[in-house]
C-alpha cells in the first residue's frame, strides 16, 4: 500500500490570512472617517454706523447686558472645560433675558484655548456666542 503524501497548499493559506486583513484595513477607513479639522465661520469685518446702534446686526446692542466674567488662564482652558460647560448650563437653566457669560481672553491665550471655548459651546448646546473683535477681544455667550 502506498502512503498518501500531504499536500501543502501555500497560496490558499496566504489568501486565508491576507484577504480578511485587507478587508479589515480598508473597511475600517470607510466606517471611521478621519477628522482633520474644525470649520470656523468667522464673519467679515463690519463697518459700524449709527444704524448699527438701533439694529441687532452688530455687538453694540449686546454690550450693556449683565455678563458673568470668567477669566480664562493661558493654556489651561482644556483642563477647565467641564467648569465652562456647567456655567453655560446654569445660564441656560436660569433663562433670564439679557444675560450671558464673558470669557476674558487676552494675547497670552493660545489658539487651543479659543477652540476649547467653542467646544464648550457645542457640548452645552449654546447656540448664541461670539467674539467682540472691535473693542475687548473677549469671547461672549449670550442668552
Amino acid at each position: 500500500m502506498k502512503k498518501l503524501q500531504k499536500i501543502y497548499y501555500v497560496p490558499g493559506m496566504i489568501s486565508l490570512l491576507l484577504i480578511p486583513m485587507v478587508f479589515w484595513h480598508f473597511g475600517r477607513q470607510r466606517i471611521q472617517p478621519k477628522q482633520f479639522g474644525m470649520d470656523l465661520g468667522i464673519p467679515a469685518k463690519h463697518i459700524h454706523s449709527n444704524k448699527c446702534k438701533t439694529t441687532k446686526t452688530c455687538f453694540e446692542s449686546f454690550r450693556n447686558w449683565n455678563y458673568k466674567k470668567i477669566e480664562v488662564p493661558p493654556n489651561s482652558a482644556k483642563q477647565n472645560i467641564d467648569f465652562y460647560v456647567t456655567e453655560l448650563k446654569k445660564l441656560q437653566a436660569k433663562n433670564q433675558k439679557e444675560t450671558g457669560i464673558e470669557f476674558v481672553i487676552n494675547d497670552q491665550n493660545s489658539y487651543q484655548d479659543f477652540i476649547t471655548l467653542i467646544d464648550a459651546m457645542k457640548l452645552a448646546k449654546q447656540e448664541n456666542y461670539g467674539v467682540d473683535m472691535e473693542k475687548t477681544g473677549h469671547f461672549f455667550a449670550v442668552h
